[in-house]
């Protein structure tokens, strides 16, 4: 069992008792495992996601600058842990992906409890944990709304869908974002969150893609087809994605994360689609283009930078 499994297994316990073996197969309930004993590590595979607030303490841009303690960094990790817990347990009741239960609102209402708590504790400001959570749930719902419109539109573009991950997905950065805040350097907070952002819209790309007859199915319409594009073109554009995002992370010192992104780059590099086209090779290079544009890392920005 893994650590974010472990943290859950705690989780549990601090639950009412009446709601704690449902609670214990949330996963699976959440459509996250096909088995009722399964965990969240079973879904969130990726090192970034069950551990950001690692990657998040990492300053190569100021060797003097004191890293969090170990005892600081082990709360940071509860928090974040705890946060994707209600956070995922949120955004699949509201896409209508899990049959409704009377126990939903009692059982949200209690990770959402522990997720501020631990926050708290590990910033030692009840302020900044209420703000953020404010915040990114804020977000949240703005990107709920974006999406439902764009869909029943049945049309994207594509600063739309950059928009829409970044909102929908903000809560996962929240206890990385509190580190920053409370015992790194704030002004590097605009750059985690760039670098991050583009961590999850390569893996939405690859998610949508994957599961664009699924989508169509629930939706009406699937991501690549409200972007006009083939899912092998979305599909081909998440490596680009990945390579922009370790550019931004290892320029910002946060040199680990920019590795991981890089070999997540290279991985991905190799995931192609069941048809080979030149059709998808241009869709993924106009997306990955049009996505450097928006964060400012068009061709000739990036050539200046590195003659």
């Amino acid at each position: 069992m893994g650590e974010c499994d472990l943290e859950y297994r705690e989780s549990v316990l601090a639950i009412p008792t009446d709601l704690r073996s449902l609670a214990a197969e949330l996963p699976f309930h959440l459509g996250l495992t096909p088995r009722s004993d399964g965990g969240w590590e079973d879904y969130a595979a990726l090192r970034p996601f069950q551990s950001l607030p690692d990657f998040a303490s990492e300053d190569t841009t100021c060797p003097n600058n004191p890293s969090v303690s170990e005892a600081q960094r082990r709360l940071y990790l509860r928090a974040h842990r705890r946060g994707g817990f209600f956070g995922l347990f949120m955004d699949r009741l509201a896409d209508g992906q899990v049959a409704e239960r009377p126990e939903w609102p009692r059982l949200g209402e209690c990770l959402f409890d522990q997720w501020r708590e631990s926050l708290t504790e590990a910033t030692g400001s009840t302020t900044l944990a209420d703000h953020m959570t404010r915040a990114v749930l804020g977000a949240w719902e703005t990107g709920l709304d974006l999406e439902r419109a764009c869909l029943e539109r049945r049309t994207l573009s594509i600063a739309q869908y950059v928009d829409l991950v970044s909102s929908k997905v903000a809560w996962l950065g929240t206890a990385s974002f509190c580190l920053i805040l409370a015992h790194g350097r704030p002004e590097r907070l605009p750059t985690f969150r760039r670098a991050f952002d583009l961590l999850l819209l390569s893996s939405q790309c690859l998610d949508d893609a994957v599961d664009h007859e699924e989508d169509a199915r629930l939706h009406g319409v699937s991501f690549p087809t409200a972007l006009g594009v083939p899912p092998g073109g979305l599909l081909r554009a998440a490596p680009r994605v990945a390579r922009l995002g370790a550019e931004v992370a290892g320029a910002g010192g946060f040199s680990h994360l920019g590795t991981w992104l890089a070999e997540r780059a290279q991985h991905l590099d190799d995931v192609r689609p069941a048809s080979h086209s030149f059709q998808n090779e241009l869709a993924a290079l106009v997306l990955g283009e049009s996505v450097a544009a928006l964060y400012g890392l068009a061709k000739d920005t990036r050539a200046e930078a590195t003659g």
